[in-house]
């Protein structure tokens, strides 16, 4: 054993792991090494949600209202009134009559009875707080801060466990990879479910994971497993990545001839917790609730397909393409995070073949793959709805990022092996951190320049794969919808002489928009499709391939083909703005 080093950010949990050169695993400590560093950890982990919470907080100003950010928000407000009028003591509130009034209704999607009511709750209440009672945040701001907190909880977690796992140095790489991600850091400054369904997710799958060893944990699990029901329908997927989980470690347990102590009581707990929590949250399954939930999932059963372009053809209906997860993935993490992700898995499959894995007998790495597994597998049975890409499988994003901070450490371990085979005196004891910051830089920084690049138009982005926008653009993939990029036109439209405007796919919004005096009481919405673009003397067209006939409505009434204003990213058409000639 002469030639075992400790190494810097080695592995600082259970049984820490020192390493060879290669980063190959060759003897054990205890956990009191990770609990020696707690403070220092809890100090990183809050400069880690502070840092992605400002950032995501200041970012989304600049971006527009997604109109389904309009539903969310407008029953938001209602059920948080409905809350605090209920522990305010206002009567009526629990009976039958006066919860339907605020939470569901005989129509599948009356008072958006069809989605779970956590995040919406949280919406209205920020609104009714930041923006209505203290003022210190703008209405649509006020109702995107709660995403924006989750998000920051997300890359916190994301920290806490590859810190855990695979060392401090690890996590704090793999946190970052999670914050700067365009797509999702995008989706962190909305008003709706996808980025607070990944936190949830990942939160319950480390709960889960740390109950295998702390059965307290269990009772954590099972109350996450319930948040995320009450987020949204995904968290249903997640028992089968860990059921198939568990009884790997169950088996291996058995085999080995060791007592499995009290680890099955997660499945209990979170079997019996998670639809105590659902329930509690959400009023309308206090009554009929057999029947609501039925509703519930009958309705995503057998969800809408919208329109959505892939590879240079609009889908609106089944079967989709397999591959459409894979392909988006590819083009839209940046690059670095897949190349270091790959080195990453790599690192954990050799691992696994040699018995050299950290955590051996709770299997994180394993855990971590079926997360993502679970979270993409939907998309590959061409039946499930792929009109919102990237944000569906949100969840399984985390994995890739803490794939992506292990092959980073281990590149960064290999480099100062091979320096100290090369000259002896290449053995300063910072020297392997000093390896990790360079290679931890190389994958963060071109990660966080794509993100600042992409903002605020962060549908748009491609990574250099794809060959950034522009080809993005040249393969035919979407680069936006539900009319939330109309708001990169607004400026322009206050210079113009007013007049009712065809809003396009931005009409859900543009009552909010001219509320905030973004736009002029005069440039009132003019309706929708003909009949809207009769009645305007500007029109919008929001570039989406399935919308390209509204240019040739607008090239019609208006008896010119020409824009007056084309909103561009990278030289990409995304909104052109019409004016009627006088």
């Amino acid at each position: 054993m002469s030639d075992v080093r400790f190494l810097p950010g080695a592995r600082e949990g259970h049984k820490s792991i020192p390493t060879t050169p290669a980063g190959g695993r060759v003897a054990t400590t205890d956990a009191r090494v990770w609990r020696k560093g707690w403070w220092i950890r809890s100090a990183v982990a809050l400069g880690l949600w502070l840092a992605a919470f400002v950032l995501v907080v200041s970012a989304q100003g600049d971006v527009g209202i997604a109109r389904d950010e309009t539903v969310y928000m407008g029953h938001g407000t209602k059920y948080a009134r409905w809350w605090l009028d209920t522990l305010g003591g206002k009567d009526g509130q629990v009976s039958e009559k006066g919860i339907t009034a605020s939470w569901g209704g005989k129509g599948a999607t009356d008072n958006n009875r069809e989605h779970p009511p956590l995040m919406k709750t949280a919406f209205g209440l920020s609104e009714i707080v930041l923006h209505d009672k203290l003022g210190v945040a703008s209405e649509v701001t006020a109702y995107r801060v709660p995403t924006a907190a989750m998000f920051a909880w997300l890359v916190v977690v994301v920290f806490f466990w590859a810190a855990q796992v695979w060392g401090t140095a690890t996590g704090v790489i793999a946190a970052l990879a999670t914050l700067f991600l365009p797509r999702a850091f995008f989706h962190a400054g909305l008003a709706t479910f996808d980025a607070p369904i990944a936190t949830l997710w990942v939160a319950t799958m480390y709960a889960y994971w740390r109950s295998l060893r702390s059965p307290g944990w269990a009772i954590g699990a099972g109350v996450l497993f319930g948040l995320s029901l009450a987020t949204k329908h995904n968290a249903l997927l997640m028992p089968f990545a860990l059921a198939p989980h568990f009884i790997y470690v169950v088996v291996r347990q058995l085999r080995a001839g060791q007592p499995l102590g009290r680890m099955w009581l997660v499945a209990p707990a979170m079997m019996l917790i998670g639809p105590l929590v659902l329930i509690a949250l959400w009023p309308w399954l206090w009554f009929d609730t057999v029947a609501h939930v039925r509703d519930w999932l009958k309705f995503h059963m057998n969800h809408v397909h919208y329109n959505f372009e892939y590879l240079g053809e609009n889908w609106n209906a089944p079967p989709f393409p397999w591959h459409v997860a894979l392909v988006t993935t590819l083009f839209t993490v940046p690059a670095a995070t897949l190349a270091a992700a790959a080195a990453g898995t790599g690192v954990w499959l050799r691992q696994a073949v040699k018995g050299e894995a950290p955590e051996r007998e709770t299997a994180p790495g394993l855990l971590l793959f079926l997360s993502a597994a679970v979270a993409m597998g939907p998309f590959f049975l061409g039946s499930t709805p792929i009109f919102g890409a990237e944000k569906h499988w949100a969840a399984a994003i985390p994995s890739l990022c803490i794939a992506a901070a292990v092959g980073a450490v281990w590149a960064a371990r290999c480099a100062v092996a091979a320096l100290h085979e090369l000259r002896e005196l290449w053995t300063h004891p910072h020297l392997e951190l000093g390896a990790i910051c360079v290679v931890g830089s190389l994958l963060v920084l071109p990660a966080a320049i794509e993100t600042i690049h992409a903002q605020p138009r962060g549908l748009t982005h491609y990574n250099a794969i794809a060959g950034g926008a522009p080809g993005g653009a040249d393969h035919g993939m979407n680069r936006q919808f539900w009319g939330e990029s109309a708001r990169g036109v607004l400026p322009f439209l206050r210079s113009r002489p007013p007049g009712p405007v065809y809003s396009h796919d931005a009409s859900p919004a543009w009552g909010i928009y001219i509320r905030d005096k973004l736009l002029p009481p005069t440039m009132r919405d003019a309706g929708r499709e003909e009949a809207g673009i009769a009645a305007s003397r500007i029109a919008l067209v929001i570039h989406e391939l399935h919308f390209n006939r509204h240019d040739y409505l607008i090239w019609s009434a208006y008896r010119t083909t020409r824009p007056v204003f084309v909103l561009r990213v990278d030289g990409v058409p995304i909104v052109s703005v019409y004016e009627r000639p006088r």
